[in-house]
This record gives C-alpha cells, structure tokens and sequence, in this order.
C-alpha cells in the first residue's frame, strides 16, 4: 500500500474512495473498504482511503481523543484490508477553514481524481460542516464522480463506530470490543526494567513501555502475550499495584509457565477477556494467593476458547 502526506500534486492514477479517521479499522470500516475495493476493480483503478491526523478533535475543541491504535497501526491495518493508497492530511486549523466546495474540486478531484466515493448518510466535512452529501451529489454531476451512500454496520441493534469502541475499552469491556473490531484489542510496547517484585513473589511480570494512549480499565485481564514469533497465555495487570503504595499507571504482564529473558524485546499484548478489578490486599501472602488463583481462571478460560 502506498502512504502520501498531504498531496501537493495530482495523483496520477484515478481512485475509488472513502474518506474518514478509520480508528481502528473496525468491522464497520471493513465492510466500506470492501465495496470500494469491489468497485475499484470493476473500474479498473485504484482504491484510496483518505484519513487525517491528528484527530479533528483535538484541533477543533481541544479535546486529545485517545485513539484505539497509533497512525503507523491503522495504516498497517489499511493495508492488511488491501488498499491500494493512503492520503493521510494534517489536519490544522487551516485544514479545517477550506470550504467544502474548494476540498472537493481542488483535493478530491484536482488531486485525488475521485470517481467514486463512498460515505456514510451523516456525512459533512469543509469549513463549519457546510458540506454534506447534497453537495457531493451536486458536485458530482458537474466533475463526473459517483457518490454511493452505505449505512452503518450494526451488531445486535447497536451501530459500530470507533467511539463506541473506545467506550467499550475504557469500561473494561475488551470482549465486546472485540466483537466490534471484529480482533482483539492490543497494545504494542518494549519490555522495560522494573523493581523486579513479581519475580520476588514467584510470578514474574513484563512491564510494558508503550505509545498507545488508550488502555482499558483498570483490573487485571486475560490476555496473549506475542513475543519474538509465538504467542504465550499470559495475564496482565493495568493499574497502580496499590498493595504497594504506588500511583503510577502501569501495564505489567505475567506470561504463563514462560522462562526466559525478556528485557528489550517488542511485546504485543492482546486482551482477551476481563478478570476482575485491581484491588489493595492487606498482605503479600493474599496477594499471592489471588494471583494465583488468577493464573489457574486464566488457564480454565483459554481452555474454553480452544
């Protein structure tokens, strides 16, 4: 797939296009990707994605949305869907002042040579909103594109968008977001040093350095751990650890009858399910003893699973 930042020149292909934050590339976003494919081939030309970043947002009203996986993540995830070509624009403040008529006969058609585009029925985009599918449609007879309207992917009566996810992830609800996803959450990191305490304790811990921005819940989940080509049952702690005292935030995980070492190394970390909340216990020994009682839930679900 071919990435382009903010295009100054016109492509020199013709595309079948979507265009949105595509956070996640959920089912929802799956299921448009797949007609512009569709359409792409029958025409003979190039499906293209057109996204943004940062999030508009956080331009607009100053709100820092914590997206559900990193730009280089759903570009990689784009391309898994086969897409031919990503536009990603910076959105600024600037960006966000070109009127409607002016993005769609300078990028869309000047720059992008759209033939068709697909959106969804509440689409609006330029300055203060003042575009919508009206205007495509008006537009598109006079620039010679097609403008096909899908209606939002529904799972049990519920529409999927990228904000319900991220509500579902931040609650602790990682299994229903799956089901939107349509894969499991994960985050990706290194494997930092810590103070070595679950070693002490008998059940060594990776903690994770990550740039992904949104988590779940606190508590603690089923989860698989990738590290270096394989996949391991592990169980991961999102909080504070406050049997000790502390007050930062961190993701440590526990892999499963795993011995080796892992300092350094990327982790990807895929949560599965959710076990139950973080808690303070009164001492070492009930900490232990809950953990371990974690370990053999963790071992009982993954063994529903297979």
């Amino acid at each position: 797939m071919k990435v382009i930042f903010d295009p100054e020149v016109p492509l020199k292909f013709s595309t079948s296009a979507t265009i949105g934050i595509f956070d996640g590339v959920h089912i929802g976003h799956r299921r448009i990707i797949s007609l512009l494919r569709k359409d792409a081939r029958e025409k003979g030309i190039s499906s293209c994605v057109i996204t943004f970043h940062p999030h508009p947002q956080k331009v607009l009203r100053g709100i820092d949305v914590p997206l559900i996986v990193p730009l280089k993540e759903r570009f990689r995830l784009l391309e898994k869907e086969g897409v031919d070509v990503t536009v990603c624009y910076s959105f600024t403040k600037e960006f966000a002042s070109v009127q409607a008529e002016d993005f769609v006969r300078d990028m869309l058609v000047g720059r992008l040579g759209i033939r068709t585009i697909f959106v969804g029925p509440d689409f609006f985009f330029g300055r203060n909103r003042e575009g919508n599918i009206n205007l495509l449609e008006a537009m598109g007879k006079t620039y010679n594109f097609e403008i096909r309207r899908v209606e939002p992917a529904l799972l049990d009566g519920e529409v999927i968008s990228s904000t319900t996810i991220r509500k579902l992830i931040e609650e602790g609800m990682v299994r229903k977001a799956a089901r939107f996803l349509g894969y499991s959450f994960s985050i990706e990191g290194t494997v930092k040093e810590g103070e070595r305490r679950g070693t002490k304790l008998g059940f060594p811990t990776a903690n994770i350095d990550t740039e992904w921005k949104l988590l779940p819940k606190r508590g603690v989940y089923v989860t698989w751990a990738h590290l270096g080509g394989e996949r391991f049952e592990s169980i991961t702690n999102v909080g504070v650890r406050p049997t000790f005292g502390d007050n930062q935030l961190i993701v440590e995980t526990h892999i499963i009858d795993f011995k080796g070492d892992v300092y350094g190394k990327p982790i990807r970390i895929e949560f599965v399910d959710r076990l139950r909340d973080e808690r303070r216990f009164e001492s070492i020994d009930a900490l232990v003893e809950q953990i371990s009682r974690d370990v053999k839930r963790t071992k009982e679900i993954f063994s529903e699973l297979i």
